[in-house]
């Protein structure tokens, strides 16, 4: 059996979602070119509309394992995910974590590792147990800080 295909290897116009792309990593094409796009290759077409990880700087994944390890070995592996966990309490750590370091403290001197990877600590475990199921809201009722960040910032 002989399988033929239809395609050319030539595209007749660049995709939105590679020119979408290209944009995003700084090139563009030049009269269609798809030579200064990245790589045609059909299956980007479909991996382009995914989330892609490679717009985050592999330092913040490292400094976040290196949290996340800590805390494996502090409270025992993905122990958010054994009991439902409130929001309240990794909101404030990670608040906490961010105004040490935004008043100069770059390390948690009771870890030894990055505040902000503590953050994004913090907030990833709010991810995934919301995610989950697990994760308590128990937020309180505020007013809509996006309504009054756009109200003043119009003011401004």
């Amino acid at each position: 059996m002989t399988i033929e295909s239809k395609d050319t290897g030539c595209l007749s116009a660049i995709p939105t979602e590679l020119r979408a792309l290209g944009s995003a990593i700084g090139i563009t094409a030049s009269n269609d070119n798809p030579a200064h796009l990245p790589s045609t290759n059909p299956k980007r077409a479909f991996g382009v509309r995914k989330p892609s990880a490679q717009f985050i700087p592999p330092v913040a994944i490292i400094e976040e394992s290196a949290v996340m390890a800590l805390g494996a070995a502090k409270y025992g592996a993905f122990n958010w995910q054994d009991d439902p966990v409130d929001a309240t309490t990794y909101y404030s750590a990670a608040i906490r974590h961010l105004l040490q370091w935004f008043s100069g403290e770059d390390v948690d001197p009771e870890s030894g590792a990055s505040h902000l990877a503590h953050v994004r600590a913090c907030m990833g475990i709010i991810l995934d147990a919301q995610a989950t199921g697990s994760l308590i809201d128990d937020r309180p009722r505020c007013g809509s800080a996006g309504e009054v960040i756009k109200r003043l910032s119009a003011a401004a």
